[in-house]
């Protein structure tokens, strides 16, 4: 049987310290979790896997895991790398100023601590004595080449919105950085605990070493071997700075990159990998006295991206609204993921109170196929058009959704041309916009303007993606309110109304969300479904002989 997230809920708890190891197993029994379940628990301590002030410093770390990566990675650029992917492979080298805990709770990292004396300014106090991977201690100079090379990343780096209001970085001395910002900008804190676009490296990096295939970084693990289509092997760090955390918790690390799910299933049972991630009905085939299935929603909402940069039909409202409206998203709930998905908008479930209801998302997707060929009609369409949808080949899940969508739109005289293609040549196409619809994910952010930003006129992908081929002005207006109020109340209210209008505009399509489902080994312990879709839970687990 699949633990759901009440057995997942009540992991996370005993991890972070909250209930003990005697209440997690009472609590556990009384939920029904398996034995196999119930087993694990009782390898967990109650002390936070992320805890900062965690004392006294953790053991030497033992043991070697093998974890099979579901996906390829094209390469490990520390700056600018957009595929969910080149995260999944570079994040145990890496850290940035802040970081999040596995309840999204922001928490020091490399900075202390940060302060904001004025609205346009952010100070923050770096941690003293921590080592790169190359032996060097870490400076706020090394700070400053980092954050300033974020900005601008060199190719086949993309420059994200996410850092769009940062002017500059400047060392005030040592220990000390100063962030210069255009206005005032209350996403940054979520952004640099977001980590993805903000590794801290050695000054000059870039001009060392070639960032595709090689990396210096501070996080618990040191880079070993990178071979693309193959493996990432990582040896334990022994200077890490956040020993005293519980990381790294092994003593080698290697993520084997096994895009067939069946290989996967072969290396868990066989004992060649400790872990992966699975589809739900593959899942559910292997909970077991030996392995557990940890479940749990992520932040990776799915979408059929449309690009408007050319004189396209669907540069017309009416024409987005009509696929929209004949795209039956519960149909991809059950086909592709077993009935483990919910609908979604741009802000998807799980992010805190920030998304619609889902009621409301629902009741927008309601399907009518009529109201959809009239609305074609209204807009010259009638007679459909060709497309063509590229979409990932690996996770099978998108180019599943493909299929589903190219038949629901032949409906509307829609032919569409299904082209999977492997993640990086996706990835480059989606950032430099060499596609007519595209079907991807989209993944964690630091904050709830990063799942709209893409709307607002002007910003690094709206120009790429949209051109002059849509626009809404009362988007924009309230995209810039959100970013300059502190309020969270009526930041609330603000993106409610930006949901709201993106559910009519449907400049891009949003499906589902679905669940995440990893299968471990009983031997590995303290793994955890994480919302941003990554796997943090590798910096800290430990493992037992069998």
């Amino acid at each position: 049987m699949i633990e759901h997230k009440s057995g997942l809920d009540l992991l996370n708890h005993l991890l972070r310290g909250r209930i003990s190891r005697r209440d997690a197993l009472k609590r556990g029994a009384a939920i029904g979790l398996s034995a196999s379940a119930l087993g694990t628990l009782a390898h967990f301590g109650g002390q936070s896997a992320f805890a900062q002030d965690a004392t006294p410093a953790a053991a030497a770390p033992a043991g070697e895991i093998v974890w099979a990566l579901e996906t390829t990675v094209p390469n490990i650029i520390p700056f600018g790398g957009i595929a969910l992917a080149q995260w999944q492979g570079k994040e145990f080298m890496y850290d940035s100023l802040l970081a999040w805990d596995a309840d999204l709770k922001v928490i020091p990292a490399l900075a202390e601590s940060y302060e904001t004396p004025d609205d346009l300014t952010y100070i923050f106090h770096l941690r003293q004595g921590v080592k790169f991977h190359n032996g060097n201690e870490m400076t706020s100079k090394d700070v400053v080449y980092s954050l300033t090379t974020a900005l601008n990343p060199p190719e086949p780096g993309v420059k994200v919105p996410y850092l769009g209001n940062v002017v500059s970085a400047e060392a005030v001395d040592d220990y000390t950085v100063k962030v210069n910002m255009s206005k005032l900008d209350p996403t940054l804190v979520g952004t640099l605990a977001w980590t993805n676009y903000t590794s801290i490296v050695p000054d000059g990096l870039l001009d060392q070493v070639n960032v595709l295939s090689e990396g210096i970084g501070t996080g618990p693990f040191k880079l070993v071997e990178y071979s693309q289509d193959d493996q990432i092997v990582y040896e334990a760090f022994p200077d890490f700075w956040g020993n005293g955390t519980g990381a790294p918790g092994v003593q080698k690390l290697t993520l084997k990159m096994l895009t067939d799910e069946q290989a996967r299933v072969a290396a868990l049972r066989s004992g060649e990998a400790i872990g992966s991630t699975f589809t739900a009905d593959v899942a559910s085939t292997l909970a077991s006295d030996e392995i557990t299935v940890l479940s749990g929603l992520t932040s990776a909402p799915k979408v059929i991206q449309f690009s408007m940069v050319n004189d396209v039909p669907w540069r017309d409202k009416r024409v987005r609204q009509a696929i929209s409206l004949v795209v039956d998203r519960q149909e991809i709930i059950d086909k592709v993921y077993g009935g483990e998905a919910v609908v979604t908008g741009a802000i998807p479930p799980g992010y805190g109170d920030w998304p619609l209801a889902d009621d409301v998302v629902a009741a927008a997707y309601a399907n009518d196929v009529e109201k959809a060929k009239q609305l074609m009609a209204d807009a010259g369409f009638a007679d459909g058009f060709d497309v063509k949808l590229q979409a990932i080949a690996q996770p099978h899940e998108y180019v599943q959704i493909s299929e589903i969508v190219q038949q629901s739109v032949k409906q509307l005289n829609i032919n569409v041309s299904v082209e999977p293609l492997e993640i990086g040549t996706f990835a480059a196409n989606i950032g430099s916009g060499e596609f007519e619809w595209a079907s991807t994910g989209r993944g964690m952010r630091g904050d709830p303007s990063g799942h709209v930003v893409d709307f607002r006129s002007g910003t690094a992908n709206n120009v790429v993606w949209f051109g002059d081929g849509w626009k809404n002005d009362e988007i924009d207006a309230l995209y810039d309110q959100g970013l300059a109020e502190l309020d969270q109340a009526k930041r609330h209210d603000i993106y409610n109304q930006i949901q709201t209008l993106l559910l009519d505009e449907m400049p891009n399509m949003y499906t589902v969300v679905s669940n995440k489902y990893q299968a471990v080994s009983n031997t590995l312990h303290g793994m955890y479904v994480f919302y941003g879709n990554t796997n943090p839970g590798l910096r800290t687990v430990t493992v037992t002989e069998e």
